[in-house]
């Protein structure tokens, strides 16, 4: 841990079952998933929500891999970290990453709006992107669409933090709860 930053902010007591930290690749990814997959056989998911917790579990992961600040040069300590946790009755899925401070505002404004919508919303939104054929696409090949699908995936809202760099960047911790 460096410059006060805990990279476990969201962590609480949740249990760690898996955990990666580095760089996230389609390697990683492929590597990955079959390791949760077992972990949540061995915890005895039912199907439908091992499904749901895979497929959030690649959607934070690509989510690493194409979001992640990428630094000049190693200015900075930390590596993208991706954990599988066990905390009560769910399992939690956190990510934490270096994001552009320029970039805070609008990822902060984007979980905020899709945390205020209730469940209909959520699908109502999700099925607009969906059909839409021209939709505003970030640079980084985005519409909110994945955070959107973790909320509509987990039913919970998304827990987030920011802590400051410096001028530059901030840490950002996401956690998806997802009831099993």
């Amino acid at each position: 841990m460096s410059l006060g930053i805990d990279k476990y902010a969201l962590i609480g007591d949740a249990a760690i079952l898996y955990e990666f930290e580095g760089e996230v690749d389609k390697q990683i990814l492929l590597e990955t998933l079959p390791i949760i997959e077992d972990i949540l056989d061995a915890l005895e998911v039912d199907r439908q929500k091992k499904r749901k917790i895979v497929n959030i579990a690649i959607e934070t992961l690509q989510n690493l891999q194409l979001h992640s600040y990428q630094a000049n040069g190693s200015d900075y300590e930390f590596e993208p970290l991706f954990i599988v946790g066990k905390e009560r009755e769910n399992i939690t899925i956190h990510i934490g990453n270096l994001v552009a401070n320029g970039e805070r505002a609008v990822l902060e404004d984007k979980i905020k709006k899709i945390n205020s919508l209730n469940e209909e919303e959520i699908k109502f939104l999700y099925g607009v992107i969906m059909k839409q054929t021209v939709v505003k696409f970030s640079t980084k090949g985005g519409a909110g669409l994945g955070l959107i699908d973790m909320k509509k995936k987990s039913g919970n809202e998304l827990g987030f933090s920011f802590q400051e760099l410096d001028d530059t960047v901030c840490y950002f911790n996401l956690k998806i709860t997802v009831p099993c």
